[in-house]
């Protein structure tokens, strides 16, 4: 992969001096991939892959004659940038003190690795272990039974890996096949996970969730939220051993130094093998959905304590008769109805009011009971109060620049609020010959989401809620340490539990530097489009009808701010939607439909809003052919361009 600054090309030098480690030739045993010596092979691949205003001086470094390390060559590399970019005569000197003193360094290196290999420590390369895996007091060298590179190399191979040649150049990243035997399974499954000994901890992607909650934080920053488990995990699908898995449906896939070390394979000489290095950290951060009174019910529903709420009521009765529902939903909506009215939330009536059930399936397969109320909403007066723009909420929490951030979702929350016994009567369906209303507010009704807003929203003012911005029954707080977020958290949770409402364990997410609110992922105040949301936009296939083209632009609409010029771009899309013409999928939509992947595929980041007076609001505006757009950026002091804050055309 090509490097593009000068500290891109030092890590790529450093991840091939770890394969080094594992799989090189020679006998070199170091734990620190700045002491492995940098081949010509090495420095080779470092300058081709580079800009070529490096790879003159790379071509220079001569490493069989200066024996040279990876660490001194990244210095090096360092210092010549600092001649290119700085006042040549200013840093000559310097650069010949500091290669004196690194030199100096180096040496003194190789006394304390003479030392160290006298004392008792870990090494990364594969050492024999007899009897239970205990560090004992290492003899001289020869007499410490290394296990030969060569032998590691043939034992991969033997298991199914592919090693091409053993003196082969290992640049690619090594993957291993591991099988995993996942609780109340009995099948195990395949994987095939990136060998890693900078990850103290092994990951593998699943819908399994395990009852310990834990952020994975990365060395190049951002964090995931994933459960730990554990499981029988075999490298070779014959011996198998428990281990706790850190999994989740967005986890990567990454075997790490926590299995490798614990020697839990031989090779055919029965010895173990054990490494040591590393740059994923479990955080040990406490959890708000650690916290008491918070339920494990998927069905979970509250009650909150205030009066039944005497809502508007239609001006005409409306009665439609129940039609056909998806034959998959039958079974779940009858079981729904009855944990319903066994929770009162529904119960019998007879009405003159009917409304037609309309099941709909959740994203995770599940069914979401909703009664179709179209017909109904026609005839319902107006309310005066509204929900918050969901624009303006994200505007806000961009100007926050937070370091971390909990949000909290409500279970169930419409099924939570009390309807006046007046008031529920037009709110009757008719399921399997038997007509129910309901006790709560409903779901599909069109004024439910503006007074369940304004109810929570008065919940928590009443409490005295720290600082947060709320959505309906979504939540978030922030701030600049986790402690500080848990704290505010806590607080929200307390109120909104002792007010009624019930809040489900897997509804609360985080402290966490990376979370999803209102559809969006939020780092640092800075608004990005989710991965799973870009994974589903590239996938989707061309369309072949006016509906699938509409739901493709429905799918990419919401994201137009990320796009440059996004207009211009979907124009061609937005044609054979019109009435008047015909669908025809010609090299011009084809075209269109590609661009517009690509770019949600590389969509920038939005925000964070700052403000101060050093801070500046530049509108860039164009006017050409297919339209106008324009474009709002922040700059700050130093910076050339800035932060864009969003996109229009």
């Amino acid at each position: 992969m090509r490097w593009k600054t000068l500290e891109e090309g030092i890590q790529q030098l450093r991840e091939v001096a770890v394969l080094e480690v594992l799989f090189g030739r020679g006998g070199q045993h170091d734990n620190d991939p700045d002491k492995v010596k940098c081949t010509g092979q090495m420095l080779w691949n470092l300058a081709t892959l580079g800009p070529s205003q490096y790879a003159t001086y790379i071509a220079t470094i001569h490493p069989d004659t200066n024996r040279e390390t990876v660490g001194s060559v990244a210095n090096k590399l360092r210092n010549y940038e600092s001649i290119i970019n700085g006042p040549m005569q200013a840093q000559v000197s310097a650069v010949a003190k500091e290669l004196r003193e690194r030199m100096e360094e180096v040496t003194e290196e190789m006394r304390e690795m003479r030392k160290e290999m006298r004392r008792n420590s870990s090494h990364v390369a594969p050492v024999r272990v007899t009897g239970p895996r205990v560090r004992a007091q290492q003899p001289p060298a020869r007499e410490r039974g290394y296990t030969p590179r060569a032998d590691l190399w043939y034992f991969l191979r033997d298991h199914g890996e592919d090693m091409g040649s053993q003196g082969e150049a290992r640049e690619n990243r090594v993957y291993w096949t591991v099988w995993i035997r996942w609780p109340g399974t009995s099948e195990p499954q395949k994987y095939e996970a990136l060998v890693d000994t900078g990850s103290q901890c092994t990951l593998i992607p699943s819908e399994y969730v395990g009852t310990e909650p834990i952020s994975i934080a990365g060395v190049m920053g951002g964090s995931q939220e994933l459960t730990l488990l554990e499981a029988e995990v075999s490298l070779t699908g014959k011996e198998w051993q428990k281990h706790p898995i850190v999994t989740g449906s967005g986890a990567p896939c990454i075997l790490g130094i926590d299995f490798l070390r614990n020697g839990y394979y031989k090779d055919s000489k029965g010895f173990r093998w054990a490494f040591g290095i590393a740059a994923v950290e479990a955080e040990g951060i406490k959890k708000l959905n650690s916290l008491p009174g918070l339920s494990e019910n998927p069905s979970a529903v509250g009650l909150l304590k205030v009066e039944e709420q005497r809502v508007p009521v239609a001006t005409s009765t409306v009665h439609r008769r129940q039609y056909r529902t998806n034959r998959d939903a039958v079974i779940p909506i009858h079981k729904m109805i009855w944990e319903l009215e066994s929770q009162g939330v529904v119960s019998k009536t007879h009405s003159p009011f009917n409304s037609p059930i309309w099941p709909v399936r959740k994203p995770d397969g599940e069914w979401r009971l909703t009664v179709d109320y179209r017909a109904l909403n026609e005839v319902t007066p107006p309310l005066s109060a509204a929900v918050p723009d969901m624009l303006e909420l994200q505007y806000e929490l961009e100007s926050k620049a937070a370091k971390w951030y909990a949000t909290i979702d409500i279970a169930n929350t419409f099924f939570s609020i009390p309807l006046a016994a007046e008031c529920r009567p037009q709110f009757a369906f008719t399921w399997r010959g038997v007509q129910y209303t309901w006790n709560r507010l409903p779901q599909g009704w069109k004024h439910s989401p503006t007074i369940c807003h304004g109810l929570i929203q008065a919940t928590l003012e009443k409490g005295e809620a720290p600082e947060h911005l709320q959505y309906i029954d979504d939540i978030i707080v922030w701030g600049n340490t986790a402690m500080e977020v848990f704290e505010k958290g806590e607080k929200i949770i307390h109120i909104l539990l002792k007010a009624g409402f019930a809040i489900k364990q897997s509804k609360v997410k985080g402290p966490a530097r990376e979370i999803q609110f209102l559809g969006v992922k939020w780092q640092d105040g800075r608004r990005q489009i989710p991965t799973e949301v870009i994974n589903k936009i590239t996938a989707m296939s061309p369309p072949t009808s006016k509906k699938e083209t509409q739901a493709f632009l429905g799918a990419i609409g919401f994201w137009r701010m990320h796009i440059p010029e996004y207009s211009q771009i979907v124009s061609p899309l937005y044609l054979v939607t019109r009435k008047k013409n015909d669908f025809h999928w010609g090299p011009e939509q084809q075209q269109a439909f590609a661009q517009i992947k690509q770019e949600i595929a590389h969509a920038v980041a939005l925000g964070p809003v700052r403000t101060g007076p050093d801070v500046k609001n530049v509108l860039y505006s164009a006017a050409g052919n297919n339209g106008l757009s324009w474009s709002l950026w922040q700059k700050g002091p130093g910076e050339t361009r800035g932060r864009p804050l969003g996109f229009w055309s």
